[in-house]
């Protein structure tokens, strides 16, 4: 090792790497044949010199070394083993970019080697930046996320609003037989109550989905309520289907309320639309068990 930093210092010394200085340092290079420390050296002495100050030649030493390095050890002969493959990365990723010789490099070595692992199919730095912006794009969903949370507010508020009107009419008409307006704005309350269920279930899923886990919900896993159990987009339709699915049954509830039934047909359409409802949850809940 004692020799490589002497070979160095004498290499450094007027600043530039001649193509006399390259054959030497072939010469060592090659001399009992290639070792990490020499590779080492080699890509400390590459960083160490201005670009236009460097033969050509040290180019083609230096994939020819590497390459024997990698490709003509005892260990892995003609492979590019995971522990190699590795350490290259992590010399080419310490520079946060890829120059001529690494690609000179890298191509080299998928021509040469019987394997090729994936950790070296190295992006251009166009590529890198342009999947980063692409990757952080996805905290633009936290609009989807805080639009849904404020509108659920909105409904919660817009909710017990309805219930303290509907209060209000029972304190008002607290002995009178008749209740219908009463009932309907509470079931109303109710519905909007659901509708801001939905909201914030979708707020809470898609958070979950695009930007990371909630840390309180991952400490109590076994607290975790089920509509919170929401690993991938499918998990996020099935809560969001069975909470819109019983605003669905509000729904037609209050409006049944309203209806006359003045004759046969009117009661044959309302059993039908309650078979249609029970249908619609025994199938859910067939589903929910499967």
């Amino acid at each position: 090792m004692e020799d490589l930093i002497k070979l160095k210092k004498r290499l450094i010394s007027d600043g530039q790497l001649s193509s006399d200085d390259v054959a030497q340092l072939r010469i060592a290079m090659f001399e009992g044949g290639m070792s990490m420390e020499k590779g080492e050296f080699l890509f400390s002495l590459k960083d160490t010199f201005n670009r236009n100050r460097v033969s050509d030649d040290f180019k083609a030493l230096f994939v020819d070394a590497i390459s024997s390095l990698l490709l003509e050890d005892e260990e892995s002969p003609g492979e590019i083993d995971d522990s190699e493959a590795k350490w290259l990365r992590a010399k080419i990723q310490n520079k946060k970019g890829i120059d001529d010789f690494y690609r000179a490099l890298l191509k080299n070595l998928k021509e040469r080697s019987i394997n090729y692992p994936t950790i070296l199919n190295y992006k251009s730095n166009f590529t890198r930046q342009f999947e980063k912006c692409l990757y952080f794009s996805r905290y633009l969903t936290l609009l989807a996320v805080f639009g849904s949370l404020l509108s659920a507010i909105a409904l919660f508020i817009k909710g017990s609003i309805i219930v303290i009107d509907a209060l209000s009419e029972f304190v008002s008409n607290i002995g009178s037989p008749h209740y219908e307006n009463m009932l309907e704005m509470f079931v109303s309350s109710v519905d909007v109550f659901l509708f801001a269920m939905v909201l914030i279930i979708f707020g809470v899923g898609i958070y979950e989905l695009f930007i990371t886990k909630i840390d309180p919900v991952l400490q109590k896993v076994d607290g975790r309520p089920s509509w919170m159990q929401i690993s991938n987009v499918d998990d996020l339709k099935s809560s969001l289907g069975k909470v819109i699915l019983m605003v669905l049954i509000v729904t037609f509830f209050k409006h049944s309320i309203k209806v006359e039934y003045g004759n046969v047909n009117d009661l044959l359409k309302l059993g039908l639309g309650i078979v249609l409802i029970a249908s619609a949850l025994f199938i859910t809940t067939k589903s929910h068990h499967k």
